[in-house]
């Protein structure tokens, strides 16, 4: 492990007060792709840590999403009678049937997510840090196993997968390792991310794509878009912007457009779209 004073002093912060947060802004700046490999790894540590600290004091306590679900009574011991609805199925009949007793129980609610994060050269320094951070809230929010992340840049990669639980603090390292360099490629990061979901047999499947909808390389996105079940797109607004594709791949994915004035407001935007999953 190395000594956080060298982590300090390679990134130019003072080894006494040293900040994590600050750390996570200043991996992928430029002029830092040299900095030994484990002085960087020591500093993705510390700086997820700080990462993921603020993204539980963002979220506040955990609450499983679950949902009321009524079914046939099947196990007496499950769920809670509802008289309302068994009275309603057996009424005008002398003795109510099987099929007629129904119960109620909240259960955890079903969902697979798949989230594209732009991850570009426009990405690198502190808007690293922020994604970081909006990718730790919503591994906070999503059972582990159900979230799958897809950076893009020139290309696009799995970062985690559908039914492979990784913990939100391998997550946020995985992003904070990321170069954040090269073009913006929107058609494979979509290609990609529905063919994820595609393979996913949960019944609400939904695609998160954050991006200004500026395409740099790869062809029009919209093909791929159409192929989601639900794909919503969060608008980054703090440089240049494609408002028309971005509408266009919320309309093609049945999904709604939110929109990001500014990059530090990106976690906030994200923690309202997780908890309306």
């Amino acid at each position: 492990m190395a000594n956080p004073e060298a982590v300090a002093l390679q990134y130019g912060l003072d080894a006494a007060s040293l900040d994590g947060w600050e750390l996570a802004g200043r991996i992928s700046e430029v002029g830092m792709e040299r900095v030994d490999i484990r002085l960087k790894e020591e500093a993705i540590r510390l700086a997820a840590r700080a990462v993921i600290r603020r993204a539980c004091r963002l979220v506040g306590p955990m609450r499983i999403a679950k949902r009321l679900r009524h079914t046939v009574m099947t196990d007496p011991f499950r769920g809670e009678l509802n008289i309302e609805r068994t009275l309603e199925n057996a009424a005008g009949k002398d003795t109510p049937e099987d099929s007629d007793w129904i119960v109620s129980a909240r259960e955890e609610h079903e969902r697979a997510v798949c989230l594209m994060m732009d991850a570009s050269f426009s990405m690198s320094g502190r808007n690293l840090a922020l994604a970081s951070l909006a990718v730790a809230v919503l591994a906070l929010k999503i059972p582990e196993g159900d979230l799958s992340v897809v950076t893009f840049e020139s290309s696009a990669r799995l970062l985690t997968r559908l039914g492979e639980p990784r913990a939100a603090h391998d997550v946020v390292e995985g992003i904070l390792r990321l170069p954040a360099r090269g073009y913006t490629n929107l058609e494979d990061a979509l290609e990609k991310g529905s063919r994820e979901l595609a393979r996913c047999g949960h019944s609400r499947r939904v695609g998160l794509l954050v991006t200004d909808g500026v395409y740099t390389v790869g062809g029009d996105p919209s093909r791929w878009a159409a192929r989601f079940p639900r794909l919503h797109v969060l608008m980054t607004q703090d440089h240049k912007v494609n408002e028309d594709l971005c509408r266009k791949l919320a309309r093609l994915g049945q999904g709604e457009l939110f929109r990001v004035q500014q990059f530090e407001e990106m976690p906030a935007r994200m923690l309202e779209l997780a908890n309306r999953l």
